[in-house]
């Protein structure tokens, strides 16, 4: 495959640029940041799909990318082409340097279905590109839109499937029409254009109405099941999950089966029927695990199940899955949705107190989301406030919490912990009541986790009557729901309820088991944040020496973690005790 512009000769498959005949030395990176925006030519490109995409693996700042673009320029600049790469204020980039695309080949259709078989699918993509669009069928348009998916370019699915819908419904195949409608459906909520999906879905349902009863139908009750869940009917939710369930029964599909089993686990833990949930999502992902379902649904799976340990704050099974996860990707290295994988991986990587890899995966995870998964680019923002918060770097946490607030994502109760810290105690307190009292799927999942958040943040400021209230419904929780983390948190705003009550010795009690909590789950930097009030009630009581090993302990680990406000609030309790 390759372009002429200028006095330029671009071989993509060689991966060579010649000039007037003689080959132009270009960096690795630079030669595929001419290579995107060449073949994307019809739009600007932004800076953040060019970050995600040339630089998968890392996390790098705008300065990585513009000192590419730079270089490029200067290449094309001279030979001829000085404005080739239009630069769009605040949006991103576009090549403009005109191209004469290779003639279209007539093998490449056969040959880009060999290569999605294969799961090649970058050169999948291109060779489609390089067929006559005249000739595709529309299993072609089909196989083209599943390339992109795989290859986690979502907006680049679109017109290949809407081209495959029109083909179906032009040789009056309504099965074929309805199963790329569903795809073209999923791929909108993805994008978070839910009327344009809802659209599709119901076109496929028209289609579906001349067909006996198959997967479609399944898959068609499944994404019902979508729409209820991101919209907070959890109830319809429910319903949709299980009419998909018993058409999978009924037809003996794996793969609409295990869909059916974690959309109605995610429904039944946000309504408080943890155990129940909890074996719907263990059983989908061990059939994930053993190959029993294809890999896009086996991506899914996963992701949910990991989805609702971490809710839950059991970061030690989430540590179990994420470490399953990522060995099932090295068997599927086909797998071209690593974002979901490397945010959850992120978020067990800072329970376990890696700040710093766990920032850089969930960083990287927030930009390749903002193009595979928009809809869960909110929860990368939250889970990267939350890092910053146990760092102690109260702005930058809020930063990101704000950018999850205007995603469509509640970012609690780490947002309540932020807001309490810079002394709005009411509006604090208030965000979680309404977390508590209009639960979405996520919070209903959390609620153990904000009943604690919400009693210590009362019991600290003085609010008694309200942090006996969230203490007494934390008691009336199913005790499924307690893992070592949770238990933590309980312990927590135990502690600081009878330290307000004046009983210090209880919470002093309470405080030790809530530290060895944190141990129980791996979460040093937590423990750290406890060893921490712990040695203010220390030295409130007299037990000077006693504090100054709880300091020494908690000053340990946030220098480890480069937590430098935690560390100078060390010091400060320190000059406390001694002077």
């Amino acid at each position: 495959m390759g372009f002429r512009f200028g006095d330029f000769e671009l071989d993509v498959t060689a991966r060579a640029l010649k000039r007037d005949g003689q080959e132009q030395p270009l960096q690795p990176l630079v030669f595929d940041l001419l290579v995107y925006l060449i073949q994307h030519r019809d739009r600007v490109v932004s800076k953040d799909e060019l970050l995600s995409t040339l630089w998968k693996d890392v996390t790098v700042t705008d300065g990585s990318l513009q000192r590419a673009v730079s270089l490029l320029r200067g290449v094309l600049r001279d030979g001829g082409l000085p404005d080739a790469v239009q630069t769009f204020a605040r949006r991103g980039y576009r090549w403009s340097g005109g191209t004469t695309p290779p003639a279209a080949s007539p093998a490449a259709a056969s040959d880009g279905r060999a290569l999605v078989v294969a799961g090649h699918w970058d050169r999948a993509l291109a060779a489609f590109a390089a067929a006559d669009p005249a000739t595709l069928a529309a299993e072609d348009w089909e196989a083209w839109g599943q390339a992109a998916i795989c290859a986690a370019q979502l907006q680049d699915a679109v017109v290949p499937f809407e081209r495959a819908v029109v083909a179906f419904e032009e040789h009056h195949d309504p099965e074929g029409a309805a199963r790329v409608a569903l795809l073209l459906t999923n791929v909108k909520i993805e994008m978070g254009e839910l009327a344009i999906a809802k659209g599709w879905h119901g076109r496929a349902r028209a289609h579906l109405t001349e067909l006996s009863e198959c997967k479609s139908h399944g898959m068609a009750d499944w994404l019902s099941a979508r729409f209820a869940l991101f919209e907070g009917r959890l109830d319809d939710c429910a319903a949709q999950a299980r009419a998909a369930l018993e058409v999978a029964k009924r037809v003996g599909d794996p793969d609409v089966r295990c869909l059916g089993y974690v959309y109605l686990g995610h429904v039944l833990i946000a309504q408080g029927a943890i155990k129940e949930g909890l074996s719907l999502h263990d059983e989908a992902g061990v059939a994930a695990l053993a190959g029993k379902v294809g890999p896009w649904v086996s991506g899914i799976v996963l992701c949910s199940v990991i989805w609702v340990y971490l809710h839950l704050g059991d970061h030690h099974r989430a540590g179990q899955w994420t470490d399953e996860f990522s060995r099932w990707c090295e068997r599927y290295p086909a797998y071209a949705f690593p974002a979901l994988c490397r945010l959850h991986r992120g978020e067990v990587l800072a329970a376990r107190g890696d700040l710093a890899s766990a920032e850089q995966e969930v960083s990287q995870a927030r930009n390749q989301l903002s193009l595979a998964g928009p809809y869960c680019e909110g929860d990368a923002c939250r889970v990267l406030g939350e890092i910053r918060l146990s760092r102690g770097d109260l702005d930058a946490a809020e930063t990101a919490f704000r950018d999850a607030y205007r995603l469509g994502w509640n970012p609690q109760p780490g947002l309540a912990e932020l807001l309490a810290a810079r002394g709005h105690v009411d509006v604090a307190l208030k965000q979680l009541d309404n977390a508590l009292a209009h639960p979405g799927w996520t919070d209903g999942q959390r609620r153990r986790i904000l009943l604690a958040v919400l009693a210590r943040i009362a019991a600290m400021n003085g609010q008694l009557d309200r942090a006996m209230a969230a203490v007494a419904a934390l008691a009336a929780l199913p005790p499924e729901s307690q893992s070592p983390a949770s238990a933590a948190e309980t312990a927590r705003a135990q502690a600081e309820l009878a330290w307000a009550e004046g009983n210090a010795p209880r919470a002093e009690i309470l405080l030790r088991q809530a530290i060895q909590g944190c141990f129980d789950a791996s979460a040093p930097v937590r423990a750290a944040h406890v060893r921490l009030r712990l040695a203010a009630l220390l030295l409130e009581t007299g037990d000077v020496v006693a504090a100054d090993f709880e300091l020494g302990a908690a000053e340990a680990v946030f220098r480890d973690v480069h937590a430098s406000p935690m560390v100078k609030a060390c010091q400060h309790l320190r000059r406390r005790a001694t002077g």
